[in-house]
Order: structure tokens, then sequence, then C-alpha cells
């Protein structure tokens, strides 16, 4: 208790963040939750002088830390509610839009992608828009006009695909725009931020300035300033398939990389130490600002930035207070951040090290220099990869096997690429010439880093196990692992009994999770763009009926890991067939069908059928419309469902059509 009182950041950050996990899953009255949050911090405020002369040692105490926790709980529960408001738009019918670019993605094959606010709108919300790729790549601060057509983000089209809907939410993003045509340019707003990455584009113009491919340039960018927009396909493949994908976004190594550099040069310099404490804020500033404001790097500058500040004022410096005191800041700034997958795995990771390198640090430290670098290396990664791995299971659905070595390479190369090519930046405004003279041999070593993973890859066949955990387990499996190492800190019984208590815990849920689909018994009509894929599943083993496309067989493999099953059988499909004892029809383009009554009909590749003579031949008891139809066949036969009311179910709109027999 002492302990607690002693460092309160730890009970607010914890009632903060609870407070944004009930808004994420609960909603309740807004002003219900501010009368809580005025009744607390007064009753917070009244306890904290009836014990300012006596300290935190009486017994008053248990009172102020749940104050404390009602109070920032709710804080933390209005301060979500608060930053994700949803804006509606009036229109959806709408076909002409003015829109602002305020950020831009990755294009594929067919469009440019990017997010912008929708000028043309009362409210502007910021919206996802892809139009034609014809045009030049956008920049921020374009203003186009273009034609097209605005909707809500769909759900998953699949049970446990991956929600885009609520990963675009998290970013006060509900619309989307597409059109097929070319925009027409307004004009190009002046802002801070299209100042800044104009900047940043002025910065990485030097690297084609200084010779380098558009391979490496692509590179280049995503280390630096985690621009992806133009690395490589399969470069990026390769880092993912040995588990170091963090490396080619900017994150916390390369903010202390940097910032460790810049501070050893001017301390070399003989630069004064007002001047280089300033020079480092300025750059924590830039660097945050040039890489979008990331989670790992707003992290690893603010923690910089608390140790400057802790240096100057003569504090000492504990790296979990910074670590929480960090977090706590940018979550007031955003409690969207507390979601976002590079902002939990990289405060895990830091955690981890923290926590719990140092009981295994003296098996990983040797007396020779090099043996000792690398010796480090492979304890801080194996320990960091330990950390995060349960959230790594829950969000990727694999665990990479090849992380290790592809660290031991990875690791050195890049950080040294990212500080030479930091300082060859920034050498270069100054003499090109001269600076281009280092880009064949820095080039090479790129060059050498990507083609030893490359034979690596080919080497292992296997390069990760596809596995899955669910929420709970995931917590549980954190616990487990920061608790084992807790434990080793300083050893007590008591630590034992809490340790075993979730491993008990943690195997009652896994038991219940397989039980549960040991029992479970559905059919799921895939939501197929081009076919019809029927998935019967009775416990652990599905019979697939019909074959599917590539993105159907991902979403199959994501069902598969989720309830634990296996296809065991694949028939082929039929226009006609019995499921659990119910008649199945298909409708496809060909229009022949037996008149008999069946109870699920499928229209599918756009049927063009009588449909008054369809439900008196039929009788069918639901209408299923396939996603591969035409979108105004859908609209019709949708207006002909409605006002005869008769039962029928829009795959298009709505995914995968599921039938649950438990």
């Amino acid at each position: 208790m002492k302990k607690v009182m002693k460092y309160p950041i730890y009970p607010i950050a914890f009632s903060y963040v609870s407070g944004i996990f009930c808004g994420f899953y609960f909603k309740l009255p807004d002003i219900v939750m501010l009368l809580v949050a005025v009744l607390s911090f007064i009753a917070l405020l009244f306890l904290y002088i009836l014990q300012r002369n006596n300290g935190f040692n009486n017994k008053l105490n248990v009172f102020t830390i749940l104050a404390v926790f009602i109070a920032f709980s709710s804080l933390g529960f209005l301060s979500y509610n608060f930053n994700n408001k949803l804006v509606i738009v009036d229109n959806l019918n709408e076909k002409e839009f003015t829109i602002k670019v305020t950020d831009v993605l990755k294009s594929n094959a067919y469009s440019h992608r990017m997010y912008a606010d929708l000028v043309s709108a009362k409210e502007q919300p910021k919206v996802l828009v892809s139009f034609s790729n014809k045009t030049n790549v956008p920049k921020v601060g374009n203003v186009y006009k273009l034609v097209g057509t605005i909707k809500k983000v769909p759900k998953p089209r699949n049970l446990y695909d991956f929600n885009y809907s609520e990963y675009l939410r998290l970013k006060h993003i509900h619309y989307q725009i597409i059109s097929y045509n070319q925009p027409f340019k307004i004009t190009e707003e002046k802002s801070f931020q299209s100042i800044i990455i104009s900047g940043r584009g002025y910065l990485t113009a030097q690297f084609f300035k200084l010779g380098y491919s558009e391979e490496t340039q692509g590179f280049i960018q995503a280390l630096l300033f985690g621009i992806k927009t133009n690395l490589n396909d399969e470069i990026q493949q390769q880092f993912k398939d040995f588990g170091i994908l963090h490396v080619l976004a900017v994150s916390g190594m390369h903010v202390v990389l940097l910032f460790s550099t810049i501070s050893y040069v001017l301390r070399k310099l003989r630069v004064s130490k007002n001047v280089i404490t300033v020079i480092l804020i300025i750059f924590l500033l830039i660097f945050s600002l040039m890489a979008g404001f990331s989670g790992s790097v707003v992290r690893a500058s603010l923690m910089c930035l608390m140790t400057i500040i802790g240096t100057l004022t003569g504090r000492r410096i504990h790296t979990i207070n910074l670590l929480v005191g960090s977090m706590l800041l940018i979550l007031l700034f955003d409690p969207n951040y507390l979601f976002d997958v590079g902002f939990q795995l990289s405060y895990l990771a830091v955690f981890a090290i923290v926590f719990c390198y140092p009981v295994v640090q003296h098996y990983f430290t040797f007396k020779n220099w090099i043996l000792n670098y690398f010796g480090q290396l492979v304890g801080v990664s194996l320990v960091a990869q330990l950390g995060v791995l349960p959230l790594s299971i829950y969000y990727f659905k694999q665990i990479p096997l090849l992380f290790l070595i592809g660290n031991i390479i990875a690791i050195p190369i890049t950080s040294f690429l990212l500080v030479v090519w930091f300082l060859q930046m920034l050498l270069s405004l100054i003499s090109v010439e001269v600076f281009s003279f280092f880009t064949p041999f820095l080039s090479w070593i790129s060059t050498f880093c990507f083609d030893t993973l490359s034979r690596l890859s080919d080497y292992f066949s296997v390069k990760t196990i596809d596995f899955h955990f669910g929420i709970l387990q995931t917590i549980l499996a954190l616990l487990m692992i920061f608790t084992m190492f807790w434990f080793f800190q300083k050893k007590q019984l008591y630590k034992v009994y809490v340790f075993l208590s979730i491993v008990v815990l943690f195997q009652l849920i896994t038991l219940k999770n397989v039980i549960e689909n040991k029992s479970k018994e559905e059919i799921v009509v895939m939501n197929d763009v081009d076919k019809v894929v029927i998935i019967n599943r009775v416990g652990n083993r599905i019979n697939q009926i019909g074959n599917a496309d590539e993105f159907t067989l991902h979403s199959l493999r994501n069902y598969e890991l989720h309830t634990n099953s296996k296809v065991a059988t694949i028939d082929s499909l039929q226009n006609s067939f019995v499921l659990k004892d119910k008649k199945w029809l298909i409708i496809d383009s060909l229009e022949v069908y037996p008149k008999q009554q069946f109870d699920y009909v499928v229209l599918y590749q756009n049927p063009k059928v009588n449909l008054d003579r369809l439900m008196i031949d039929v009788q069918p008891k639901i209408i299923l419309l396939h996603n591969g139809n035409y979108q105004y066949l859908i609209d019709e036969y949708s207006e002909y469902f409605k006002k005869r009311k008769i039962p029928y179910y829009d795959m298009k709109s709505k995914g995968s059509f599921v039938i649950d027999y438990n």
C-alpha cells in the first residue's frame, strides 16, 4: 500500500486505462459519468485535505485509492467517448464530393488510396478515399473534386476476418468514397502537416541525388521515416517471415539510436550542455512529426524528453516510471492509441525488457565485447519476443520461428545503416558530390542484408506456426510470463501460488473452449466474391462444399484457427443438395430449378428469374442473395422481398450467412 501511494502514477494510469476499456466495451450516458467524475474528484480533494498532515499511512488510504480509481476511470471513459463521437453523413446518395487529402496510403494495382477530409460535408468528417491511379500520386493538402459513391466502411465479410471497419473507426473514419474516374485537382492547401511532409519529402529526395536505387530508397524511407508506400513487397515479406517487421517501422529503437548519436557527436564537438539539450528536444519534436506520431516513436520521444527533464532537475530516473508516465500522456492526448497494435507491442516489449531482462542478464554477459554485444542482443530479443508473444498470437495468429536469426542479422546491420544514412542525409545538404562517395558501400551492405535473409528464408521451409489465443487466454498468458519473472526477482512462496492460480485458470478456459468447439455444429455460407462456398462443421471436422478463391481460403484458415477445427472433406457444389435434413437450392445464371419445396435458396451469378413464380414453385424459408450478384439486381430483389415480407439475407451488406445448431 505504501509503495502504491508513493508512486501515484501507477494507480492513476491503471484507472485511466480501465476507464478507456469501459468506454470501448460499454455504453453509458456521458452525463452520468461526468457526475461520477465530479463527485469522485471532490471526494479525492476532501480525503487529501484530511490526510495532508498525516501522510498516506492511515485508515483512509483504502478510500483514497478507491476515489482515485473511480475519478480517473470515469475520466478515461469520458475521454474515450469524447474522442469517438460518430459523425453522420446525411446524404449517402451524393455522387459529387470535394476532399482534402490528409494522409497518403500505399497504392494498389487499380487505385490510389488516402485518408481525407470530406470538405463538401457539413462537419467535414475523415473518410477513406480511392480513385484512379492513372493520375499522379496525391499529396497531403491536395484538394480534389471527384465523382463516386460514398458508403459506410463494411464490416468483415466472413467470420473472424480482420475488422477493417473497427480499425478505421479508431482513426475516426466511418465512411469510404470509391471513384473509378480521374479526379479534378482544385488547389493545394498549405498546412502545418503538409509543410512537415514536404520537408520529409525534401530530405528523402536527397537519397535520389546520392544515387541509391529505387528499391534501396524505399527501404531507407521505411527505416528513417516509416514511409512504406515505396517499400518493395518482397523485402517486406522477408522481414515479416523472420518476425522482424518492427525493424521497418520507425520505432523506439530508431529514436534512441538517433538520439544517442546526436548527443554523442555534439559532446565530441564540445558543444555546451544547454545547446545540446535544446537541439535534442527539437530533434525529438521534428522526428515525431515526420514519423506521423506513431505510438512507438511518441513513446520513445516522451521517455527521452522526460529523461532530459529529470537530469536537468536532478531527480532520480526510473525507467518504469518513464514508461507509465509517457503512456498516460499519450492516452490523455488520444485514448484510441490504446487499441493500436503497434502501441501495445511497443510498450509491452519495453516493459518486458525493463522488468524481465535483469533477471536473466548475467546469462548473456561476456567479457569479450563482441560476444557481449551479440549475447546482449540475443538476450534482449528473447525476452522481448517472449513478452509480446501472447499478444502476437492474438493479433497475427502466428508464432514466428526465425525471429532470433532475423534479429541477429538485421538489427546490427539496420542499426548501423540507420545512423549512417541519417548522417549522410544531413551532410549531403552541404555537398552531395562528396558524401555520395559512400553510397556504393552502403548500398552493398543493404543488399547483403536482403540477400542473406532471402537465402535463409528459402532454406527454412517452415517459418511460422499458426496458432490462436482468445482474449482471456492472451491476458492470462501474459500474466503467467511476468509472474514467472516476478518470482525469480525475489523468490517467495506466495508468488508460486499466484502463478499456479493463473495456470489453472488458463487451463480451465482452454478446456472450456475445447469442449465448446467439440460440441459445436453450424453451417456457414462463406462470403466469396465469385463462388458459392458452404462449410458444414461438426465439432472439429469441416465438410467444405465448393472451391474457394485465395481470399476465402484465408478466411477459412482464420475460421479453422479460431474454432480449432480442420477441413476434412471437400465436395463439389451441386445445384441441389441436403444438409442437416434441410434442402438447399443454388440458382445460377442458367435459371434452371426443379418445381419442389426447398428450405434455403441461393441466388447466384445474377439470375434474372421470375420471383413470383419462384416463390410459388419452391416455397423457400429464406432467400440468400450471393455477394457476387450485381448491385442493381440485389436492390431489385431486396425491394421485392421487403414488400412481400419474404425472409431474405443480403450477403453483400451483411457478410457470411450462419446457421447455428447449438
